[in-house]
This record gives C-alpha cells, sequence and structure tokens, in this order.
C-alpha cells in the first residue's frame, strides 16, 4: 500500500492545501458567531502549515519530485493565503493591502519565472527572498488566526499594524531582487555578444 501511494504522497498533501483552504476560510468568517469555529480554524491552519513543510521532503523521500509538482505547491500556497488574508480583510481585521501586495508580488514571480524559464518549460523560478517571504505571510495569518480567530488577543491591533506594514516592504524586496537578477542576466548578455568573436 505504501509503496504504491508513496510517489504520490506529496501531491496527496498539496492537494489537502486546497481542500481544506475554504473550510479555513469559512471557519475563520463564522468564528464570531459559532466559537467553535475558531479551533477548527487552528486545527486547519496547523495541518495546511505542516502539508506545506512537509510535501517537498515527502516528494524528495520517494523521488517524486517534479516542476509540476513544485507548480502544484506554490499554487496551493498562493491560493491558501490570498484566500485567508482576502478573508481577513473582509473581516476588518486586516487592511485590503495585504492580500493585494502578496498578491503583486506572487503575479511578478510568475511572470519572471516565465521570462527566465526555456521556452516550453513551465516551471516557476523561486529566490530566497520570495522564500522567505511566503513563509513570512503563512507566520502572519498564524498570528492572525490565534490571536483573532481564537481570540487568545495576545498582540494588540497596533502591534498588528506594525506587520501588516512589513509584507509590502518584503513583497516589494522579492520584486526588487527578481528585477536585478534580470537586468544583471541581460547585461551580462549583452556583454557576451560584444566580446563574442567573430
Amino acid at each position: 500500500m505504501l509503496r504504491r501511494f508513496g510517489p504520490h504522497a506529496a501531491n496527496l498533501l498539496t492537494a489537502l492545501r486546497v481542500v481544506l483552504t475554504p473550510v479555513f476560510v469559512a471557519a475563520v468568517l463564522r468564528a464570531d458567531v459559532a466559537r467553535a469555529d475558531g479551533g477548527l480554524a487552528v486545527v486547519c491552519f496547523a495541518v495546511v502549515a505542516a502539508s506545506d513543510v512537509y510535501d517537498g521532503r515527502v516528494a524528495r523521500r520517494w523521488g517524486s519530485a517534479s516542476d509540476a509538482g513544485r507548480m502544484f505547491d506554490h499554487l496551493a500556497d498562493i491560493g491558501f493565503l490570498l484566500a485567508a488574508l482576502s478573508a481577513y480583510a473582509r473581516l476588518g481585521i486586516a487592511p485590503w493591502w495585504v492580500p493585494a501586495a502578496v498578491g503583486a508580488s506572487f503575479g511578478y514571480y510568475v511572470i519572471d519565472s516565465r521570462w527566465r524559464a526555456p521556452a516550453g518549460v513551465p516551471n516557476l523560478i523561486g529566490s530566497r527572498i520570495g522564500h522567505l517571504g511566503g513563509v513570512s505571510n503563512y507566520v502572519l495569518v498564524g498570528i492572525l488566526v490565534c490571536n483573532n480567530t481564537a481570540a487568545a488577543h495576545l498582540l494588540s491591533p497596533a502591534t498588528l499594524e506594525r506587520l501588516y506594514w512589513l509584507v509590502p516592504l518584503y513583497s516589494a524586496a522579492a520584486v526588487a531582487g527578481r528585477l536585478a537578477t534580470r537586468l544583471s542576466a541581460q547585461r551580462e548578455a549583452r556583454f557576451a555578444i560584444r566580446v563574442t568573436p567573430v
């Protein structure tokens, strides 16, 4: 049984993230009315975060890592993060520009990957800053689900406001890093053309 499903385990973990996203959002939106939904949201977030941590490891363990699997992973991530942050924006807990900054940064990530990938190869080319930004987005959702949805209220609205302002900063840093890499590659290509002997 393990041998049969092992090579598909990573994609199943990623799919679990997709399935739990609407459950998480519904629990967040209903938490003020039904206290149990706050606990459900915390559990959903824990499972979603764990699936994001382990799907890549499982893929490498079974030798099933692929460009398609990585793309599925990234799309599941952005789908969850945008849905979660948009739910908090709808509740008036987070400002609208938080999910907008995350979406814009991911959009540039997709466009830049298309520019840099070989023709006809669907791939998303990661970056260290982008990875740290993605982790930070998950941390922010985790803070919101524990602090607000589960009603721990350990952080004040003023503290949350300062955390929100970090989102466009690291999102812009990820875009700037990609732009710098692209411009550097273009300069090197032009220089190589100039010095190539005829």
